[in-house]
């Protein structure tokens, strides 16, 4: 009777365990970051994407965990709620169309999605490398972050002091593949101490058992509740993490169109309103999100086409067999983006092994000769919806748009602080002052027009005194701050956006991810910040979502070395 009672005694004690307030043992951890063999396409794909049946049923069943605050989580009172279940709901609302939330596992996330289960995936898988073969994700919608927790009184100040530090992860976590790929790209080696539970590992560090502890950012918060005042976060983080939605391999339709909902939301602030909710201690980022030029304001899966055929051939395969990598576009319209081109495409050959050849034609000539499969790649072209048809885009490299510069001692912040004063553009530019006006009318102000040339811009301020502001494309500006970078500033605010990627063959997602993947390798070691030295100054490189993982695809060492 007794050994009865003890078994009925532990078994509770399991189950209250269960429901503590704490970080499970994930099911399944993240992908290993050593590279898995290349497999060049999945054997007799769906013919059609998953928006034939959204169509056909009226519903779009996305996959979630139901333990995963602040993203998913079934509450007490039986319902889903968090920022990821809101943000599926605003994009259903806008299809016109059912939501269905299916509960699943990182176990089983993958399986089922690829039986159809699930059109789609939220929560349950984050866009690290390892997933290709399998699936694809669209652009990301927010960034978290691998963090470094800290007693309050410990003299640690940034990840890169971790080395020989106890540094305690919970098991079979993303947190452990995390701190695996920091000292793999590092070389910085923690004294490493496994837990199985976050509020185990948290107490240790309390205790002094661990001196840090690495793990989602929202979930050492969460764990520390009361305590907070006793520990810390360090302010570098260990690991950026893009969140994004995951779909079937080659279904780049549904894909496009997850990536056009998440855009047309953020260009309303639907996003980040409810980022203040549910993350509020997170800064402020408006362009944190990727929004295309044409995003347009309605929507619809009945606008994409749910026929989805794979290339005859991986343009990956061609590059195997040592074959060129053909391109077109890479003469720019300015003399500066022309050189970027020639020297990112370079260095990508070089990082694969191949060299480049040059058809010699413009962009839109070359988005023609994509879609006939006589290139592998146009360089240059502008990330636009009107643009994108029977093509695909890689991440952008390049950011330029609209900029207003000022002397460097104005207190002149943007428009409002322009209210009937003189604004400078360059000699003939009359779009450029359109746009100018259409911004100074937006808040009902009049502005006065001076026209100056490319060279005299600096001195149109600094020594005539013939303009309070230039507006004009950040690429014009660039020189002018370069060369006078103690009285010449650009105000904080971007007034458009176009960001420069490569148009690359449709549905090829071997290729895309490894265009993408050797971009993130050159932000990641510097090399796109040198290139583009000349084109953008300090901060305004993009931070795109870098997925986390290895630096080895498809056969390709992609590092620098």
């Amino acid at each position: 009777m007794m050994r009865w009672l003890a078994c009925i005694f532990a078994i509770c004690l399991a189950a209250a365990a269960q429901t503590q307030d704490a970080t499970p043992v994930p099911t399944l951890a993240v992908p290993t970051p050593l590279p898995a063999a290349f497999r060049p396409a999945v054997e007799n794909p769906p013919s059609q994407s998953a928006i034939a049946e959204i169509i056909a049923e009226q519903v779009f069943r996305v996959g979630v965990l139901y333990n995963d605050p602040p993203y998913s989580e079934f509450t007490w009172q039986g319902e889903l709620a968090g920022f990821d279940i809101d943000l599926l709901r605003m994009i259903a609302e806008a299809w016109g169309v059912e939501i269905a939330f299916v509960q699943v596992t990182r176990l089983n996330a993958v399986d089922a999605l690829k039986a159809g289960e699930a059109h789609a995936l939220a929560s349950a898988l984050l866009p690290y490398r390892g997933y290709e073969n399998d699936i694809e994700f669209t652009q990301p919608y927010l960034v978290g972050h691998q963090a470094v927790m800290a007693r309050a009184d410990s003299p640690l100040q940034a990840a890169s002091e971790l080395a020989g530090v106890k540094t305690g992860v919970v098991i079979g976590t993303r947190a452990e593949t995390a701190l695996d790929l920091w000292r793999e790209r590092t070389a910085l080696n923690p004294d490493t101490r496994q837990f199985l539970t976050l509020d185990r590992a948290f107490a240790a560090l309390m205790l002094g058992e661990i001196d840090a502890l690495v793990d989602e950012e929202q979930s050492l918060l969460r764990i520390a509740g009361e305590d907070i005042e006793l520990a810390r976060l360090l302010d570098e983080p260990l690991l950026r993490e893009p969140h994004a939605f995951a779909v079937r391999r080659h279904d780049a339709p549904l894909r496009q169109l997850l990536n056009r909902s998440i855009q047309q939301l953020a260009a309303k602030q639907s996003i980040e309103l409810s980022k203040r909710e549910y993350f509020p201690d997170l800064p402020r980022d408006e362009s944190a999100i990727l929004v295309w030029q044409g995003v347009g304001e309605e929507l619809s899966p009945a606008q994409f086409s749910a026929e989805m055929p794979p290339p005859a051939q991986s343009t990956v395969v061609r590059l195997l067999e040592s074959r060129p990598l053909r391109v077109a576009g890479i003469e720019g319209d300015a003399a500066q983006l022309t050189a970027l081109n020639h020297a990112l495409l370079a260095e990508m050959a070089r990082r694969w092994g191949t060299t480049v050849a040059d058809s010699s034609v413009s962009a839109d000539a070359g988005l023609h000769m994509l879609r006939q499969g006589a290139v592998d790649l146009v360089a240059g072209v502008k990330l636009d919806w009107q643009t994108l048809n029977n093509v695909d885009f890689s991440m952008p490299y390049l950011l330029q748009g609209d900029r207003l510069m000022v002397p460097a001692r104005s207190q002149i912040a943007g428009f409002y602080d322009l209210r009937n004063r003189i604004v400078a553009v360059m000699l003939g530019d009359d779009s450029a002052w359109q746009r100018a006006q259409a911004w100074a009318d937006s808040i009902n102000m009049t502005i006065r027009r001076f026209d100056t040339t490319l060279q005299g811009a600096a001195r149109t301020l600094l020594d005539f005194n013939n303009a309070n502001a230039v507006y004009a494309n950040s690429l014009l500006l660039v020189e002018h701050l370069n060369a006078n970078p103690d009285t010449l500033k650009l105000t904080e605010r971007w007034y458009s956006r176009d960001y420069y990627a490569f148009a690359l063959g449709h549905n090829d997602p071997d290729f895309r991810q490894l265009v993408n993947y050797t971009l993130q390798e050159m932000i990641l070691d510097g090399s796109l910040a040198r290139m583009t030295g000349e084109l953008l100054l300090g901060g305004d490189l993009p931070d795109f979502g870098i997925a986390p993982g290895s630096s080895q695809f498809a056969g390709f060492d992609l590092s620098s070395a």
